[in-house]
């Protein structure tokens, strides 16, 4: 493939892997679920276990990841997701969404976008893409309160979800104000 590659952070249930990915001209969301390529390869990976953050195990020129196992894969932007819509017919706007997804030992706080009223069964259950789009995240390790971090944007393993609520008007954070 061609192109700059992209920089991802990548969780499983037992390690956090950082490198960089191959996604090519349409993005790592298109890369990422392509329904004839169950493993995804990673340059420059720098590897290291969840209940040790902060100590790195080893660096590996190429690692392969099974995509099934995969929880979660953290981004630095939004552009560098690429598309990742669907063609839907008439004028539609995205609905925001803010969620707490519980998935693999993880706790995920942040933002999907419906073309309208929340559908738990379309995010989840519909259409092909083994990873699903989320926004504004908030992550952290259930038993390992050290690995938590945040980021712009991700894509979850719809099939590592356990469970999924709405966020209280309370809960959604606030915007952070430009002005000062």
């Amino acid at each position: 493939m061609n192109g700059k590659p992209t920089s991802i952070e990548v969780y499983t249930t037992t390690h956090r892997i950082l490198g960089r990915v191959q996604a090519g001209p349409t993005g790592l969301f298109s890369y990422i679920n392509i329904p004839t390529r169950s493993y995804i390869e990673m340059e420059g990976a720098h590897l290291s276990r969840l209940h040790q953050p902060s100590k790195m195990v080893a660096r590996h020129p190429t690692l392969w990841l099974v995509k099934s196992e995969v929880v979660v894969l953290l981004l630095s932007s939004r552009s560098e997701l690429g598309a990742a819509s669907f063609a839907r017919g008439g004028y539609t706007s995205k609905v925001p969404h803010w969620v707490r997804i519980l998935m693999g030992g993880y706790e995920l706080r942040g933002m999907v976008e419906s073309s309208g009223k929340f559908n738990f069964g379309a995010i989840i259950f519909e259409g092909d893409s083994l990873f699903v789009p989320i926004y504004h995240i908030d992550f952290n390790a259930v038993l390992f309160p050290a690995v938590r971090t945040r980021s712009p944007v991700g894509l979850i393993n719809r099939k590592m979800v356990d469970g999924l609520a709405l966020l209280s008007k309370e809960e959604i954070p606030k915007p952070k104000d430009d002005a000062g």
